[in-house]
Formats: C-alpha cells, sequence, structure tokens
C-alpha cells in the first residue's frame, strides 16, 4: 500500500512523529524503535549522525507522548516505559477502536507522499467523505450542506463543466454568477473548483442576504497555505456576489500544531476556519459521529503489511 518509507519527512516535528507512528503500523511487529531510526537515517546520502537522528528521536516521541495525552482514547500508539519504542496499542486491527481507526485514516490522508500515485485519489476522496458529517454537525438546524466533489456522478447535485457547477452554485445560494464564459475554464475540466462542500440556510423564503459557507479539504503537507483561499470570498466573491461575504472552512489531516498546543505556522492562516486532525477527531467524538465511518480498506491493507 505505501512506498518510498525510507524517505524521510521534512523538519516539522509533528511530521517526524507521523512518520515513527507510521514505520510502527507497517512493522510486522508493529513497533519502531530509535535504532530503526537511526540507520534510516544514516542511510541518507545526506549522512546523518547518530547525534542526529537522538535528536530527531527525542523531539518526536516528547510529541508523541502529548498526542497521547491530547488525542485521549483515539490515540493507537504508546510508548515503551524506556522511551525506546512507539508501538501500536494492539497487533489486532479489529481490536482497535473505531476512533482510532479514524485517527490511522487521518494519519495516511497527512501523509500522501507516501500513498502510490494511482492511489491518491481513492485517499483523497476518503478525507472529503469523512470531512462532509464533521461540517454538517457544526451547522444550525436547517442548513442545506452539498459536496461538490470532481467525479460526483449523475446523483450529484452539481454536475457538468465547472462553469455549469458555478452557475448551479451560484442559483441555490441566490446570487447570479458574473463575468465567467465557458472559455475562462479549461476545456474539459469538470473538477469542484476549489470548492469541495457547499452550505446554506434558506431562511424560510426565496430572498439573498443567506447564511452561506464553502469549504475546501486538502490532504497535501505543502499546499495548505495557498489552498485555503480557494473557496474564499477574496478569490470568489467578484465572481459569486452575494449580499454577504460567506464563511471559508479548511479541512486538513494535519495535526497542525507546535508542542504548545499553538498553531504551526499560525502567520500562514488566512481568512478560513481551520479543522484539522485534532479539531475532527474531537467533534467526531462530541457529536457521536464516529460511525459514520467505517474502517478504510486502504488502513486494514497498511497494517497488513510487513516492512522494517
Amino acid at each position: 500500500m505505501l512506498f518510498n518509507l525510507e524517505s524521510l519527512p521534512s523538519n516539522d516535528v509533528f511530521f517526524w512523529a507521523d512518520f515513527i507512528e507510521i514505520r510502527a503500523l507497517v512493522h510486522p511487529d508493529k513497533r519502531f524503535n530509535r535504532g530503526e531510526l537511526d540507520s534510516v537515517m544514516r542511510s541518507q546520502p545526506e549522512g546523518y549522525t547518530r547525534e542526529q537522528s537522538q535528536e530527531k528521536w527525542r523531539l518526536a516521541i516528547d510529541f508523541i507522548i502529548q498526542r497521547r495525552v491530547i488525542f485521549g482514547d483515539s490515540y493507537p500508539f504508546h510508548v515503551s516505559d524506556d522511551m525506546d519504542e512507539v508501538i501500536l496499542n494492539e497487533t489486532e486491527l479489529d481490536l482497535l477502536t473505531a476512533l482510532q481507526h479514524m485517527y490511522l485514516s487521518l494519519l495516511l490522508c497527512a501523509n500522501i507522499k507516501y500513498i502510490p500515485k494511482r492511489r491518491r485519489a481513492e485517499i483523497t476522496r476518503s478525507f472529503e467523505v469523512i470531512s462532509l458529517p464533521i461540517f454538517s454537525s457544526l451547522m444550525p438546524r436547517g442548513v442545506q450542506v452539498v459536496p461538490n466533489w470532481a467525479g460526483g456522478g449523475e446523483e450529484a447535485r452539481y454536475r457538468g463543466s465547472l462553469f455549469e457547477k458555478y452557475q448551479a452554485i451560484a442559483n441555490d445560494i441566490r446570487c447570479t454568477a458574473v463575468g465567467l464564459r465557458e472559455r475562462d475554464f479549461k476545456v474539459g475540466d469538470h473538477g469542484d473548483g476549489g470548492l469541495d462542500i457547499i452550505a446554506w440556510h434558506p431562511m424560510g423564503d426565496d430572498r439573498d442576504a443567506i447564511p452561506i459557507a464553502f469549504v475546501q479539504c486538502g490532504c497535501s503537507q505543502k499546499e495548505w497555505v495557498a489552498k485555503q483561499l480557494e473557496a474564499s470570498y477574496a478569490k470568489l466573491g467578484s465572481r459569486i456576489p452575494v449580499t454577504h461575504p460567506w464563511a471559508t472552512y479548511y479541512f486538513l489531516p494535519q495535526d497542525l500544531r507546535w508542542m504548545d498546543g499553538d498553531w504551526a505556522y499560525k502567520a500562514d492562516i488566512g481568512n478560513a476556519i481551520f479543522v484539522d486532525r485534532l479539531r475532527l477527531i474531537n467533534l467526531a467524538r462530541e457529536n457521536e459521529l464516529i460511525e459514520n465511518f467505517p474502517l478504510q480498506p486502504y488502513v486494514a491493507e497498511t497494517f497488513s503489511m510487513s516492512y522494517r
């Protein structure tokens, strides 16, 4: 299922914690230790030293220990007493809880660099499907929540070209798309245009000036800075001119925190409401949504790997 597992993560501690968790998940013994990380790092062309690998391990383990506290019963790993190993809580996948299965799904969605390209669309769609009921749980009663996924099929509310989708979305939120022509879009573009989920409250009549929210979901570790703006009023407001700017949400599977609990790269968070791994898990638990998230096949495939 996964590949390129000798490729090291970026310098961010939360990605090093992810890397160690993934290596424990695919290991035949469902654990990964300090010495194994040292071997992986020292085999790199950069020529990392033992001291460098020890430092990475220390930082990642501190973060993982904190995750065990913050994520609570959803966290499927633990650290050995001597702090030399990260261990999956169970050696049988069925013995993990549904909330822990969800954590593993988000872990893999957040590290799509290890997913073969032919499987990445499956993973990104899975994350969109996870995000939909969680976003819906945030909306007041009466709000209509509609996915706008690429390749949504015949039952999708928004079909056709991207131009046609924009027209239909504008109609739903009671405005008219302006300044757009078919030629403004790539030929054959049937994508989502950066809008994965649309929500509006009809307010009991047919007038405009209604509550609206747009959602963009993204799995990329690097592109979230730009992608968070794809659903924003700043980008689309001149084309879809509603009476009041909509709320913009960005859903991401990363655990985007520093050790002190605040956002990582906070200066890069723009005019959007962020829902990351911790918030996804907490909202699923709080709103009793976990039954909406069955065990994903790609989690089972990853668990069945035997990679040292």
